[in-house]
């Protein structure tokens, strides 16, 4: 760990502290100044204490534990104006004696009530000291069992459950890692001693062992030699942060092999500052309370904070100055009865809380937490199960999220319900294929708006949420603009429907994948559809964006002779009747629309209001029923035919799936939509740490619902050809879409049935 950094947030938190409690002195006194001129109108200032463990083995922490009261005070007095709230701080020292006293200081302050203590002994005698006073206390981390007898501790209230919960969770973390013969090695504190009894009720047959230690024990040496001669193959540590390091490094020291489990005592990474070779502390699991959902932003507000501590218990510190506060603005006369009202259903940063008639909450359950570490300064502390007393221990699957850039809006809207399907049911198909292995594929779906600024800002939302690979964008315009943004970010995409030449430049594109091939085949199958349906003399009417014009260029290219024209049109236009008549003047024998489906359809009736008599051809681009749907009249699209990337061989039931689904799309782009959300999450399974590469190896010869695809090394796939499509409409019902013909680089124009 970086402890250079650790001291200097530190002393960053030292002053912050100190500023507060400036603050806070000044305002108090100004309400109880007393010169003559005081204002009757300043606010009353209100004393709330907080006991924390500034010295003793939870010292590491302290800094934590204050850090989330202070916030409190400063969001309590942010929230109204009535009254100015004041922390009062004590050190609570993890021990009885200490407690008292620093409780007796609290009294003596005039606090309205008192937040704490940590540890379990020092909240037992704070109690007796605050209860005689009629003081009531709220504790963010004491978890004892004797303290759920409301008789023997009065106005006593905790936001932690008791231990007599986190037994079971102790055992049954210790069953889910396979220990069978463990042993018991705790404080003989109220803590450690509650907790332990706790386990060992809990545990199914006698422990191995059961050790007590002295809190203010120096060694473990011989107690660790005990278990290591008992022949157990674990050990439960019930002990805080300091006393913790200390068994760790004995049991390191000793070189003894057994699992090593704690309770919440130690938990958090207050522990790895404690050690000076955070390896001693791999493999450890700990229990700590579990938040559930965690209400407001003062959790995100520490995780910024970088304040190593038991998080858990910033958390509780918080709410329990919070509740507090809230009581007091709520009725002041009776704090113990205020308390008991705020905390009912209360929303606070460690989760949902109630107090229990006892002053106890049920809680949500324990999070099960490792420790990881390969060299002595990079230990690592990480939650990644749970249990709760419904379920037990459950380990969440590994959420991989996977980007999908759909165009939502813009011209290819029509479009986009038939997109969306196709990556929704690669998702439930990976996590159908990989659901078992432990991770659950979810799908981050943003609008690309087929345009290139919404589009990079979609990009933009996808890293901030944590995607790993992108499938998309449809538009050209679009892929180009969001590439910049992902590839900046070592992000790879790959595109379900992209086909603008320039994206073969692996250079400008780095990162970039389509399966879907360049406009540059694509030119030779439209010129040799026309050709084969009779044209001689076509125009060209293209959008002016980046697959418009270079789909155009491409077409241009491979006409045999000279176009009768070409003219472009911006892709938001809302009218081509002078494009249409600047044709039709000029004696075209055909058209041949780049378009997408909105203006497809603006184009195809503006030709029939002129009642030109031409032969109709497009691209990809509005191919599909979709184009219906945008017509008010099928029969102006009566007698276009259209190519559109041909799928070849079909692998898996997908394909049907979606037949079934009788969902208006693309077909050929709501199948390669399929794929490439497929092929991101096949190649995560490959190799995570690598995307591009596994892409690329991923890509070779894969069966894919849109075909077989093999990725060049520029990212690009040469395709199965295209199918040539047509449309055709009678005035008494709809119109059809039917592909009878397809074009390959080797065989030119083929019928289907050839």
């Amino acid at each position: 760990m970086n402890l250079g950094r650790l001291t200097m947030n530190n002393k960053i938190l030292t002053a912050l502290l100190a500023l507060t409690f400036m603050s806070a002195a000044l305002a108090g006194c100004t309400s109880n100044d007393d010169t003559d001129d005081t204002d009757d109108t300043t606010s009353d200032v209100v004393k709330i204490g907080f006991l924390n463990p500034a010295t003793g083995p939870l010292a590491q922490d302290a800094a934590g534990f204050e850090y989330g009261a202070l916030q409190a005070v400063i969001d309590l007095n942010a929230a109204q104006t009535t009254t100015v709230f004041e922390a009062v701080v004590a050190d609570s020292g993890c021990d009885g004696t200490v407690g008292a006293a620093a409780a007796q200081s609290l009294v003596d302050a005039n606090v309205v009530a008192v937040a704490g203590a940590a540890c379990s002994g020092a909240s037992m005698a704070a109690n007796a000291v605050l209860s005689a006073a009629g003081i009531p206390m709220i504790s963010y981390a004491s978890t004892n069992p004797s303290l759920s007898d409301a008789t023997a501790y009065p106005n006593f209230f905790r936001v932690v459950p008791s231990d007599a919960i986190q037994g079971p969770a102790a055992a049954a973390m210790m069953v889910d890692s396979g220990a069978t013969n463990p042993a018991i090695l705790h404080m003989t504190n109220d803590y450690g001693s509650g907790f332990a009894d706790a386990i060992e009720g809990a545990w199914s047959g006698d422990v191995c062992a059961k050790i007590g230690y002295a809190e203010t024990a120096t060694s473990v040496a011989s107690e660790v030699t005990q278990i290591a001669d008992a022949g157990c193959d674990s050990i439960f540590m019930v002990s805080y942060v300091t006393d913790a390091a200390m068994i760790l490094n004995e049991v390191a020291s000793q070189n003894i092999s057994a699992m090593l489990f704690s309770g919440d005592g130690p938990a958090g990474e207050g522990l790895l500052v404690e050690l000076s070779d955070d390896t001693v502390a791999s493999n450890l699991k700990v229990t700590a309370p579990r938040a559930g959902s965690s209400f407001g932003d003062f959790e995100a507000r520490y995780d910024a904070a970088n304040i190593p501590s038991i998080k858990q218990y910033v958390l509780t510190s918080y709410d329990a100055v919070s509740i507090i506060g809230k009581a007091y603005n709520t009725d002041s006369a009776d704090m113990d009865a205020s308390i008991r009202a705020v905390g009912t259903g209360y929303e606070g940063a460690s989760g949902l809380h109630t107090f229990l008639a006892s002053g106890d909450v049920g809680g949500a359950g324990y999070d099960i937490c490792t420790y990881t570490a390969t060299t002595s300064e990079d230990g690592a502390y990480a939650c990644n199960a749970y249990w709760t007393v419904a379920d037990g221990v459950t380990t969440p699957k590994t959420v991989i999220k996977l980007g999908f850039m759909n165009p939502l809006t813009g011209p290819l809207a029509q479009d986009a319900a038939g997109f969306q399907y196709g990556a929704q049911q690669a998702i439930v198909d990976l996590n159908a294929a990989y659901g078992a292995m432990g991770y659950e594929y979810q799908l981050v779906e943003v609008d690309s708006a087929c345009d290139g600024t919404a589009a990079a800002a979609a990009a933009q939302t996808l890293i901030d949420s944590g995607v790993i690979a992108v499938g998309g964008a449809a538009c050209s315009g679009a892929t180009m603009a969001a590439n910049a943004v992902l590839s900046a970010a070592g992000i790879p995409m790959i595109s379900y429907a992209s086909t603008n030449p320039s994206l073969s430049n692996a250079t400008a594109y780095p990162d970039f994948f389509r399966i879907v091939p360049s406009d540059a085949i694509q030119g030779p199958a439209a010129a040799a559809m026309m050709e084969a349906m009779g044209a001689t003399n076509p125009a060209i009417i293209h959008m002016t964006n980046d697959y418009g014009s270079g789909f155009a260029d491409a077409i241009e290219d491979a006409w045999n002779g000279t176009l009768c024209q070409k003219i472009g049109y911006a892709e938001t236009a809302t009218n081509v009747a002078s494009e249409i008549t600047q044709i039709a003047n000029a004696g075209c024998d055909s058209v041949f629309m780049v378009s997408y489906v909105t203006d497809a359809a603006m184009i195809l009736n503006e030709i029939s209001a002129q009642t030109l008599d031409i032969m109709l051809f497009s691209g990809d681009g509005p191919a599909g029923e979709g184009l219906l749907a945008e017509l008010s009249d099928d029969v102006a699209a009566d007698g276009l035919y259209v190519t559109t990337p041909r799928a070849g061989s079909s692998f898996g039931d997908f394909e049907a799936r979606y037949d079934a689904s009788n969902i208006s799309s693309i077909k050929a782009y709501v199948l390669t939509s399929y794929d490439s959300i497929m092929m991101l999450g096949a190649a995560h399974q490959l190799d995570s740490t690598a995307m591009s590469t596994s892409i690329a190896t991923t890509g070779t010869a894969y069966e894919g619902a849109s075909g077989l695809h093999t990725f060049l090394a520029n990212g690009d796939v040469g395709g199965a050809g295209y199918d040539i499509c047509g449309y055709a409409a009678t005035t008494t019902g709809d119109g059809t879409f039917t592909c009878t013909k397809y074009w390959t680089v080797a065989d030119g124009v083929q019928d289907n049935a050839a």
